[in-house]
């Protein structure tokens, strides 16, 4: 099976999931243009001038991020207990690309290099933190689908059967879950600040 630093195929197909919706959200931007460029206010300068000088309130800005990031995470093993577990973390996948794909698209037809940028900046440094956690929860969520309804491929994996696995594995999840909390710390501390300097001289 195709690895890489210990991480099996399964990521693999995340990764064209993500990128399908990643080309899907710069076809939806090509096709409703108007809608999002004219019609609504995203990343327009006027929007973009009221974050330059926007107070976030770290503390609820904190709890509303935790709910969000966490919800997400409790979600997906929740839906991962279904038999179209595997679909779902697909899903959820093919839909961060496509928001990804619209974001991007958006800062660089309006602000060209600078959007770039512009995107690059909101996304610090808290995605250095939530996107290995939320690969690893995707890799967690498909291997406690397989634990449930194919433990089979994990007994000949060697990675134990049902319970035994998920006995095991839960410390991997709390894991994750603590560097989600750690990237909603950033993202509700830091990100807020390295975004309002970089407005300032946008």
């Amino acid at each position: 099976m195709y690895q890489i630093y210990g991480m099996d195929s399964r990521h693999i197909r995340w990764l064209y999931f993500f990128l399908g919706g990643f080309f899907a959200g710069i076809l939806v931007l090509n096709i409703w243009r108007d809608s999002f460029l004219q019609d609504m206010e995203f990343l327009s300068a006027a929007s973009l001038s009221r974050l330059k000088f926007l107070e976030v309130d770290g503390g609820a800005f904190f709890r509303y991020v935790l709910r969000e990031r966490l919800g997400t995470a409790i979600l997906l093993c929740l839906l991962a207990t279904t038999y179209a577990g595997a679909v779902s973390v697909s899903a959820y996948a093919l839909w961060m690309g496509t928001m990804a794909g619209v974001f991007l698209s958006v800062a660089s037809i309006r602000y060209g290099i600078r959007g770039i940028a512009l995107a690059l900046v909101s996304m610090m440094p808290h995605y250095l933190l939530l996107v290995p956690a939320y690969i690893m929860l995707m890799d967690w969520c498909c291997h406690l689908n397989m634990a449930l309804y194919h433990s089979d491929r994990l007994a000949e994996a060697g990675r134990g059967r049902g319970k035994q696995y998920l006995i095991r594995d839960i410390p991997r999840l709390l894991v994750i879950l603590g560097i989600l909390i750690a990237g909603g710390v950033a993202e509700s501390y830091v990100n807020p600040v390295l975004l309002s300097a970089f407005l300032k001289i946008f």
